[in-house]
């Protein structure tokens, strides 16, 4: 009787260790695998361990090109070089001719200058006629001619000139065996006294006349 009794026992307890023994080996299995997984996952995903803030090398920074210009050759100029006045003239007779144009003061008078144009001095004035006579073959270029004149002798005061109405220039040129005249005007005060000096510059590679006289 006790016999059949411990039979079932017997068997219940083979079966317990049997039970028992196949879950600790599914539990050991499950995290042999568990482990393996994440191993695998890892290594096939490299960028998942990667830390979040970590990014690329940067590429190489590009040199920048040089950028060359050719500096531009000044272009040769011959200084025009004026050759020295002559002798000087007496305001009331001609100048020998220059380049084969003769210059000649044919009027000088004293004039009130009366502030035709805004800014220019009124008063005491100096009003100058040149005629230049082209004796030459050929027309000559006087659109850059002009007249200057000082006071005062030998101190040579620069007078400043004026535009009045009756004031008039040159034409551009001169034909050849013609004749034109200009009027000038310029502020000269009463004194000092001496003589005038009226300075023709009529090319600019040709010497200046310079006409010398008393003051009207």
């Amino acid at each position: 009787m006790s016999e059949s009794l411990n039979e079932p026992r017997r068997r219940m307890g083979w079966r317990g260790w049997a039970i028992a023994g196949v879950i600790a080996a599914l539990l050991i299995g499950g995290t042999v695998w568990g482990v393996l997984a994440n191993s695998d996952s890892s290594e096939g995903n490299p960028g998942a361990s990667a830390s979040p803030g970590a990014t690329g090398s940067p590429g190489p920074t590009p040199t920048p090109q040089p950028t060359e210009f050719e500096t531009p050759s000044p272009g040769s100029t011959d200084a025009v070089v004026k050759p020295d006045a002559g002798d000087e003239v007496p305001i009331d007779e001609p100048a020998p001719p220059v380049q084969g144009v003769v210059s000649e003061v044919t009027a000088l008078e004293a004039i009130t200058a009366g502030n035709d144009i805004p800014g220019e001095p009124s008063g005491p004035a100096i009003q100058v006629t040149v005629r230049l006579t082209n004796e030459s073959d050929e027309a000559v270029d006087t659109a850059g001619a002009n007249v200057t004149l000082t006071y005062g002798g030998d101190d040579r005061l620069p007078a400043a000139g004026l535009t009045g109405d009756a004031s008039s220039v040159w034409p551009a040129s001169i034909a050849a065996g013609d004749s034109a005249e200009a009027i000038f005007q310029f502020a000269v005060p009463s004194s000092p006294e001496g003589d005038l000096r009226v300075t023709v510059d009529i090319l600019a590679s040709a010497p200046n006349v310079i006409f010398v006289g008393p003051r009207p």
